[in-house]
């Protein structure tokens, strides 16, 4: 133990940067422990929508839409949601599972969302993982 103290006295730059490091490391875990916790699988989703009235939210274009989308979404394009987020305050009290084409862009919204009070999921692979999964879907 003293030999660590003697270290540390002597190189405090180096002692220093080792500090910062596992800091970067610590809040690196964190954020990723966060991001993990909203993305939710097919199964997860058909649970949620089921048994706790979930919305789910098809943040792709209205073509894409009309091709195939999960029974009972909701298409709200993700530019509107960007501007406007009080566009979902109607669902605010249940829970909110966004999906896109391939889960990326609804992680953003989902992050976005979370920070303004919503209680929101990102289906994990967006419609590709739900069709992946054998999971229903409508055409119009």
């Amino acid at each position: 133990m003293q030999e660590m103290l003697t270290f540390l006295t002597n190189h405090p730059a180096l002692s220093a940067g080792a500090l910062v490091v596992i800091l970067l490391l610590l809040m690196l875990e964190i954020l990723r422990a966060k991001r993990s916790t909203f993305k939710i699988t097919a199964q997860q989703a058909t649970q949620l929508i089921n048994h706790d009235n979930a919305v789910v939210v098809d943040l792709r274009s209205t073509e894409q839409f009309k091709k195939g989308h999960i029974i009972g979404a909701q298409s709200i394009l993700s530019k509107s949601i960007w501007d406007n987020a009080k566009k979902l305050e109607k669902f605010k009290t249940k829970p909110l599972i966004m999906v896109c084409e391939q889960g990326v862009l609804s992680q953003k919204i989902a992050v976005f969302l979370l920070k303004h009070g919503y209680n929101v999921f990102a289906l994990a692979g967006g419609m590709r993982g739900w069709q992946a999964a054998d999971m229903p879907i409508v055409k119009e």
